[in-house]
């Protein structure tokens, strides 16, 4: 209440009333700039969605198959009761025949009913082709968008056969884990609306996802809610996947029919109607099956709002697509849903200025009103490296003050390779792992404490969280920065929340049974046994960026020439591949995904290393310390990489220790990684570069290696992080 009249106060100040706004309104938050240089939004041909007059029926297309939007989420609300496969791959045993009185639900039924009339969802009306092109009506409805995307993860490769295993302790060192007491009666049901088939329990690998990333988002979740070795009927915590992203790549004459639950391999992308309907169909299923229990929708997925929709200042005036997903997190949050959303990364070169959708809508809904009264219909989160600083791939001006671990992450599996070892997933760094974290501490919190809102289960959470020194690069009063100032990162912390929640002897938490966690200062994994397979005798090429470039990102150099032409800075001057066009490209979008730096000295038994001690300059003592890059050409890469003539034009270590640090290094690898990609017998190496600076440790600075690429004669930029152990 006093936040409201607070509200109303600040707009009548600044003159914000309903009275005396202008046209489309006014808002605290800053202008949207749409970004030049971009390539065009895709429409899909074969999916329109159109609004219905209140009480009537779809119109009827020749050629198209129409279904309101309720229907379509009612048709795919069952999808997921039972497991798929449950006896050959590792799923929990199929639950009992559903009660009749809990799947009728009348009452929950009508409740939604009336929410759909409420927010305009009744209106909506879905026509898909039915496999040949008619001509479409224009009044009838507006094409959906193929926009919806999920960082697509490679393979781990050579070196990630070594290092995914301390990257796995180090990911639960770093976020923690809990053991809560086993129950036949799940409280809180975590939803991974992703690019995995719709699923109950942790997913299987069988059949082979076409993208990795949401079966590796739930089982990151399930590993830190209740680890990877407990039956799934007998955690509290109910894991489930929904699938939103249905499409491997972009085809503007590709089939779209309406299966969303169905076994589908699912894919990198997807068009922003599908995920309306996602969601609705969980909200649907869940209101079914267990009403009582609490919801999560975890959405590691996001579109890039600038193009179209962040500069709206009405619901009304979003694409019909968007209004879709705005309204269907509406009546979530009505219903005491909790949606958590990532903020996006930065995959290429882009001049963006905000988070993804839906994830920029916590701060910058829809409305002129400097305060929206609404209840939030997402909470943002951001990415962080063990050392609290913003990860290398951070979006640009993306960065909510609310963020959580998100480098390096893998988990183990139920799954076993061939020769018996465990079957670990893809390895991910990002802000889908971050939402992954927050949602399952969010999971935790509300098992344990299930009289609060979700509003109060986020406020504990941000209580306990840890503040950092970098400022947010996103909030809701950025234009009233100059005034109040950007708030700082405040890092959530699993343990740190549970233990202010439970009290030190855990007493106030009775379906606590353990906590695990590492206080103080939390170390790098140590990955210097990395043995590649072959060394190079390598005469690094350092390179500093001319003055046109900034320091960051603009890093490319022709041949190490450092030229003012604007060609030597394409990680501005390419398109974003976040881009609609661009998005679920092959090859994937780096050909090095656990490249690792890790120092050199002669104390790290550098005959494990495959170097001679000759070949490293010593760095005991006080003076600085040489460093070296494990690196490796992915095979999944590779083998993409010759299906769709790729090649690597440029590639740069790019060494960041802060914007006012002068120890920042360019390293040109160019040559030695195309040496590694023409090598048909050895696909990995380590590299040392010496010294940054006169830096002692990397401590405080963050890596990336920075591709430019040739794929089918067009040249794309790619930004890959990088581990770093100072």
């Amino acid at each position: 209440m006093r936040l409201r009249f607070f509200c109303v106060l600040l707009g009548l100040a600044m003159g914000w009333t309903v009275a005396s706004a202008p046209a489309g309104g006014a808002s605290l938050a800053p202008e949207v700039k749409k970004p030049s240089g971009r390539p065009g939004v895709v429409y899909t041909p074969k999916r329109r969605i159109g609004f219905l007059k209140k009480g009537s029926l779809c119109t009827s297309v020749p050629g198209w198959r129409a279904q309101t939007l309720r229907d379509l989420a009612v048709a795919h609300a069952e999808d997921g009761i039972r497991p798929l496969y449950p006896d050959r791959y590792g799923y929990a045993a199929p639950p009992e025949p559903i009660p009749e009185d809990i799947k009728e639900n009348t009452k929950g039924q009508a409740k939604t009913a009336a929410l759909y009339t409420k927010y305009g969802l009744d209106r909506l009306c879905f026509y898909t082709s039915e496999g040949h092109m008619e001509d479409f009506p224009a009044p009838a409805g507006d094409p959906d968008r193929m926009a919806l995307t999920a960082m697509a993860p490679t393979d781990l490769g050579p070196l990630g056969d070594q290092i995914w295993e301390p990257l796995a302790d180090h990911f639960l060192d770093q976020v923690g884990r809990v053991r809560l007491g086993r129950t036949q009666k799940q409280s809180v049901r975590l939803v991974f609306v992703d690019t995995h088939p719709t699923g109950e329990g942790p997913p299987s690998r069988f059949p082979a996802p076409a993208s990795w990333h949401g079966y590796g988002m739930a089982h990151l979740g399930n590993e830190i809610v209740c680890g990877h070795d407990t039956a799934p009927q007998d955690c509290p915590i109910h894991i489930a996947t929904r699938l939103a992203l249905r499409y491997d790549q972009y085809d503007a004459n590709l089939d779209s029919p309406d299966d969303l639950g169905s076994a589908s391999s699912g894919g990198h992308q997807g068009r922003i109607g599908d995920l309306a309907v996602a969601i609705l169909a969980e909200i649907e299923h869940w209101q079914n099956t267990d009403p009582g229990s609490k919801l999560i929708l975890n959405l590691s997925i996001g579109w890039d709002g600038e193009y179209i929709d962040l500069d709206k200042k009405k619901e009304a005036e979003l694409e019909v697509s968007s209004q879709a997903v705005y309204n269907a997190l509406r009546l979530a949050a009505h219903l005491g849903v909790l949606v958590i959303a990532s903020s996006g990364n930065r995959s290429g070169g882009e001049n963006s200025q905000w988070p993804l959708l839906p994830a920029a809508w916590e701060s910058h809904p829809p409305t002129w009103l400097p305060c929206p009264f609404d209840k939030k219909v997402a909470y943002a989160v951001g990415g962080i490296d063990w050392q609290g600083l913003p990860l290398p791939n951070t979006r640009p001006y993306g960065l909510p003050w609310r963020v959580a671990y998100g480098d390096h992450a893998v988990a183990r599996t139920n799954a076993t390779r061939r020769n018996g070892t465990t079957e670990p997933t893809k390895m991910f760094t990002g802000t889908s792992v971050s939402a992954v974290v927050a949602s399952s501490i969010a999971a935790v919190v509300w098992h344990l404490r299930p009289d609060l809102k979700p509003s109060q289960v986020m406020k504990r959470m941000a209580h306990s969280a840890e503040t950092l020194p970098s400022p947010a690069t996103f909030y809701a009063w950025k234009k009233l920065s100059w005034l109040i100032g950007p708030p700082h990162l405040r890092r959530l912390s699993l343990c740190q929340t549970v233990f202010r929640l439970c009290g030190p002897d855990e007493r106030r938490c009775p379906g606590l049974e353990s906590i695990d966690c590492r206080f103080g200062e939390q170390p790098a994994a140590d990955l210097a046994f990395v043995t590649p397979r072959h060394s190079v005798d390598l005469k690094v090429t350092r390179m500093v960026p001319p003055p046109a470039c900034d320091p960051k990102t603009k890093v490319f150099m022709n041949g190490g020439f450092l030229g003012a032409d604007t060609d030597s800075c394409p990680m501005e001057t390419l398109p974003d591949m976040n881009a609609p066009s661009l998005t679920g490209t092959q090859p994937p979008e780096t050909p090095c995904p656990t490249c690792s730096i890790a120092p050199d000295p002669l104390s790290r038994k550098v005959s494990a290393l495959t170097l001679s001690p000759g070949d490293l300059p010593g760095d005991e003592g006080d003076g600085p310390k040489s460093y070296g890059i494990a690196v490796a050409i992915d095979p999944e890469w590779l083998t993409a990489a010759k299906q769709n003539t790729a090649d690597i034009t440029s590639a740069v270590l790019v060494v960041d220790c802060g914007p006012n640090s002068p120890d920042s290094e360019r390293v040109d690898l160019t040559k030695e990684l195309k040496d590694l990609l023409q090598n048909p017998t050895s696909t990995s190496a380590r590299f040392s570069f010496g010294t940054v600076g006169l830096r002692k440790s990397l401590a405080g600075c963050t890596a990336s290696l920075d591709y430019k690429l040739t794929v089918d004669h067009v040249e794309k930029s790619v930004q890959s992080a990088v581990y770093l152990d100072p």
